[in-house]
């Protein structure tokens, strides 16, 4: 165990927080620790913390590929312009929290979202068994 760690382990328990709690503030303080570093970069790159904790730019193609690939599954169709909008809606959501970095779950959340609000019911519920079945 590195200094680093103790000290954080030291501080969690002498402020009572039970090992979820700890792994959640654990979680959060990665995406801040990030984002607090990327405020001082110039460039206006946004970046994605996967599941396996590597950092990644984001890139919307993925987020596409993923929503098409999930219409594809239950053999529903989206047409590039239907996926366009909806990769706007998702972009919009991210640039309304004004920041950097964004776990991959967050993204998915604005996903699920775009697609409610755009009206693709069944699309959402292909995307839900599709992310579901990726986890």
């Amino acid at each position: 165990m590195s200094e680093l760690s103790r000290e954080v382990l030291k501080y969690f328990e002498s402020q009572g927080y039970d090992i979820n709690e700890i792994a959640a503030e654990i979680d959060n303080l990665k995406v801040e620790v990030i984002r607090d570093f990327l405020k001082k970069s110039d460039d206006d790159k946004i970046y994605v913390i996967k599941r396996s904790g590597n950092l990644e730019e984001y890139i919307s193609e993925k987020i596409a590929r993923s929503i098409k690939n999930a219409a594809d599954r239950n053999d529903k169709q989206l047409n590039s312009s239907d996926v366009k909008i909806l990769i706007k809606d998702v972009e919009k959501s991210m640039k309304e929290m004004n920041r950097k970095v964004f776990r991959t779950d967050e993204i998915k959340e604005y996903v699920k979202n775009a697609l409610v609000s755009e009206g693709y019911s069944q699309i959402y519920d292909s995307y839900v068994s599709y992310v579901q079945a990726q986890n």
